[in-house]
């Protein structure tokens, strides 16, 4: 048996250490039952402590019934049910190894550690979106429906309240006409794009054998991307221009899904031109396909009447419509929704309830009150006069600063794509060089995935993406001073810089 040795350095308290020490000696047997204990003196002038932390290391043993207090004799062992320890018991033959898992790959743009540059990361609202106030004033006034929301269970689909606003929303704003029972509430877009490809890549795969059929733009935006490739789909690329997808190029093929980001194309911020959106509705009847619109951040549109969502032009009910809060509140809140066809729907629902059974009751309840009361409305005004003076200086800067170059994204959404005769090599210097005087942008290098080759084999200039939703003017401004002056660096170290 080992000695006890007392560490006075750690924060365990010297009576904790004795006690641990004649427990560990007891259970494993060291100490069996009848066996007398030093006495209290003895153990005291041993470990030079007082007599006191002995007493109390004893009498917590006493409580525990390891040993008793025979007085005039000392502290005796009364515990005889020896714990063993569990023996390694040897392996007489070598079974299969356990399974080894697929490990996904992850967007790598969807999340970074805070940095200390000013960063023009795309698709982040501001960082006062959040109604603070609201929530403050609903989230402090008592209510049982709010005891009841965080104790029981509620519909997984979403909440009725939050479902019939969304509707009226979309009618609105976007032009869309749908009920609220076709709606269902998620994490965010990535788990509504979670959620399909579950039903339409992995159940196919599984029980036909014959992989699902996916067409997606060319970059495409990574969550989908992702995805899709983890779950087995046979996914065709199309090259996206300054009118969006070509759908010339549409295959004609049995496919199941296509995924589109119409109204601002992620990352390279084009708009899906009102003929290519009606050719697009047309190849998914003829093909049987569906097709997942995200609607991401058109919420926002600029300077021109912004062209109906597909979901909007839809007469055959072929297109899934998803839309989130994260650019409108924030995307630490998680909610997003579906807007699914009839047909469907169930399986949609019941993949839902079998994921996690619900999205945040608490918050769909705010957010439910919040748009019902209107002020949801007035809170998305001030956001799009904000965002709008934003891009409007990010837009003249980029343009005095880049003359021969174009903007592409201008319409909607919280980033711009500035798209240069620059080499890629000179674009990363130009990063770099932003990067060391505290000011970040991301180029297609960063955001690589896989989807972008067909976009690269056309022969494509690089692109350069600004967002401006997370800085506000004055940041910007400082932004393109930045850029201005490792420019002009570049400029007079290596000459022209196209």
């Amino acid at each position: 048996m080992w000695e006890l040795e007392l560490d006075r350095v750690c924060d365990t308290p010297l009576q904790l250490q004795i006690f641990q020490y004649y427990y560990q000696a007891i259970t494993r047997g060291n100490y069996v039952c009848g066996d007398m204990l030093p006495s209290i003196r003895k153990l005291a002038g041993k470990l030079q402590v007082a007599r006191i932390t002995v007493v109390l290391a004893y009498e917590k043993l006493v409580i525990g019934g390891y040993i008793k207090s025979r007085p005039g004799i000392g502290y005796q062992v009364v515990f005889d049910r020896q714990v063993k320890p569990v023996r390694h018991i040897p392996s007489y033959f070598k079974g299969p190894a356990p399974t080894r898992l697929l490990t996904a790959e992850v967007p790598g743009d969807l999340y970074s550690q805070p940095t200390s540059e000013l960063y023009c990361r795309m698709s982040i609202p501001d960082p006062n979106a959040f109604p603070w106030a609201s929530w403050r004033k609903w989230n402090n006034s008592p209510s049982c429906l709010k005891e009841q929301l965080v104790t029981r269970y509620h519909s997984p689909h979403g909440l009725l309240p939050l479902r019939q606003e969304i509707a009226r929303y979309l009618h609105l704003s976007r032009s869309i006409e749908i009920r609220p029972e076709n709606i269902i509430i998620t994490n965010g877009v990535q788990e509504g794009l979670s959620l399909l490809s579950q039903l339409f890549v992995l159940k196919r795969t599984t029980s036909s054998h014959i992989p699902c059929h996916i067409v997606t733009e060319s970059p495409c935006y990574s969550g989908a991307w992702h995805l899709f490739n983890y779950y087995g789909a046979q996914v065709t690329t199309l090259d996206v221009d300054k009118q969006g997808m070509c759908v010339s190029h549409l295959p004609e093929r049995s496919t199941q899904l296509c995924y589109v980001t119409p109204s601002h194309q992620y990352p390279l911020g084009s708009q899906l031109s009102l003929s290519r959106r009606k050719t697009l509705l047309l190849w998914a009847q003829r093909v049987g396909a569906y097709v997942i619109e995200d609607d991401y951040d058109a919420v926002f549109s600029w300077g021109q009447k912004p062209l109906p969502p597909l979901k909007a032009m839809d007469s055959q009910d072929r297109v899934i419509y998803a839309g989130t809060f994260s650019k409108t509140l924030g995307p630490g809140i998680r909610l997003g929704y579906l807007v699914c066809p009839d047909a469907i729907l169930p399986s949609v629902q019941n993949m839902k309830t079998l994921s996690n059974s619900g999205s945040n009751w608490l918050l769909q309840q705010f957010l439910a009150e919040f748009m019902h009361s209107q002020v949801f409305y007035t809170h998305l005004s001030k956001l799009t006069c904000e965002y709008e003076m934003r891009q409007n200086l990010l837009r003249k800067g980029l343009k005095r600063l880049f003359p021969e170059g174009q903007l592409w994204g201008h319409a909607a959404g919280l980033h711009l794509t500035l798209i240069t005769s620059m080499t890629d090599d000179v674009i990363q210097r130009l990063r770099q060089r932003c990067l060391q005087a505290g000011v970040r942008f991301d180029t297609l290098r960063e955001l690589e995935n896989g989807s972008e080759t067909t976009w690269r084999a056309g022969g494509h200039s690089s692109p350069i993406f600004f967002g401006f939703g997370n800085l506000n003017s004055q940041q910007l401004k400082k932004v393109l001073l930045v850029i201005e002056q490792q420019l002009l660096y570049l400029d007079q170290e290596h000459g022209s810089l196209y």
